[in-house]
């Protein structure tokens, strides 16, 4: 499995791509020796060259935890330069954090879970910014957009990683990142705040996260909820199936207690059997959540999918039983991404600005980087209900 960390100029205009192995058994110390390589006319001293391109080979799981990195003598050989300058390198891994020197033992790789991230100490930017996204779900295309145009006329290059849904991922993509002396993170990919906060790290924003307490940037997911499933009452729907992502994720759930929220006002109840989790946004999980909510013996006769993309799935699924949408079940979306309104019936959605949260997130983090007092902390972005046909409007 191969995985990238792409830098974009512009989101549309791909500049190539750099991948990493990550292949479970590190190459030995002798292959490590072919990733390494200095030169004299650099800008940047010998040692520093070498000690990044070492943590960059950590950061990505090239040496893996416990194994040690090559002897100094076999390093110095290879690429021709003093050992004292491969020394003030391994000094310069063990004071970040990542490596134990041992007199006789050799430097050793720490674990992952007490290694330190530090960049290196320096009044130099690198003009980049990484970027963490959960994946190429069609909402983050716009927010990646507003992201790269605030910056247009700027000199910074975007660092974009697509973690897909995956934590694990999420932590090798921010070790990889801060390897590369990053100057800033936009956080959009849902890692847990102890993963962040408390280290030395650059400036942060998160995104979509209610639950983090720093810099963040935020949509109201619960009123998104209420408006789907109030204006599904508003029709006369009584019992309304959910098919949301994991619920134990913070922005996620508010989603589901304004869904809540709405049927409680109307003198009701959310039903278990109603709502069905998916642990990815895509049109096959919207197509077998909405399958699971259709057979039950009392299926709902409305939908409302926390994704636009789990709502047009589920579209397909009542189309399959040979049912009508809106006539025999009504459907409802969130985040109004360009396929909205293009299936037939066209889907009745909650927009959420996902253009806007990439312009706020990218200029709090300028004002961080330029050293400006941030206004707000956190910032809410409002949500808005858009009629179509699919919940038995006439489009408006």
């Amino acid at each position: 499995m191969a995985y990238s960390i792409r830098p974009l100029g512009h989101i549309l205009r791909q500049q190539g791509e750099l991948y990493v192995s990550t292949q479970k058994r590190s190459p030995s110390r002798t292959d490590i020796l072919r990733f390494l390589a200095v030169e004299a006319k650099a800008p940047l001293p010998l040692a520093t060259q070498l000690r990044q391109q070492l943590a960059w080979l950590i950061a990505s799981g090239q040496v893996l935890a416990g194994e040690k990195l090559p002897p100094v003598r076999v390093v110095a050989r290879h690429l021709g330069i003093n050992r004292n300058t491969v020394r003030a390198a391994y000094q310069q891994l063990e004071a970040d954090g990542l490596v134990t020197l041992r007199q006789g033992r050799g430097s050793m790789v720490l674990p992952e879970e007490t290694r330190r991230s530090h960049q290196q100490a320096s009044n130099v930017p690198t003009f980049t910014i990484g970027v963490l996204v959960p994946g190429l779900n069609p909402f983050y295309t716009p927010f990646l957009q507003g992201i790269e145009e605030r910056v247009r006329d700027a000199p910074w290059l975007l660092l974009v990683c697509y973690t897909h849904d995956n934590p694990r991922l999420a932590r090798r993509y921010l070790e990889q990142l801060i390897a590369r002396q990053v100057d800033g993170l936009i956080v959009a990919a849902g890692l847990p705040e102890a993963e962040v906060f408390g280290r030395d790290l650059p400036p942060v924003v998160h995104v979509d996260e209610p639950e983090v307490s720093g810099n963040v940037i935020l949509l109201d997911s619960e009123c998104a909820g209420f408006l789907a499933t109030q204006h599904l009452l508003e029709h006369g729907h009584r019992r309304i199936g959910l098919i949301s992502g994991p619920l134990i994720w913070a922005n996620v759930r508010a989603c589901y207690l304004g869904y809540e929220r709405a049927l409680r006002a109307a003198g009701l109840q959310a039903e278990a059997d109603c709502v069905v989790q998916v642990p990815t946004f895509t049109l096959e999980a919207g197509r077998q959540a909405a399958r699971r909510l259709l057979d039950l013996p009392r299926p709902p006769t409305a939908l409302f999918g926390a994704a636009d993309v789990l709502a047009i799935g589920a579209m397909r699924a009542i189309e399959e039983r040979g049912q009508r949408v809106p006539e025999d079940v009504a459907v409802v979306g969130y985040n109004d991404i360009d396929l909205a309104a293009l299936v037939k019936p066209a889907l009745t959605t909650v927009a959420a600005p996902s253009y806007e949260m990439g312009v706020a997130a990218m200029s709090m983090l300028l004002d961080l980087l330029a050293g400006r007092p941030v206004k707000q902390r956190r910032v809410m972005l409002p949500t808005r209900l858009m009629v179509r046909q699919s919940c038995g409007c006439a489009e408006s």
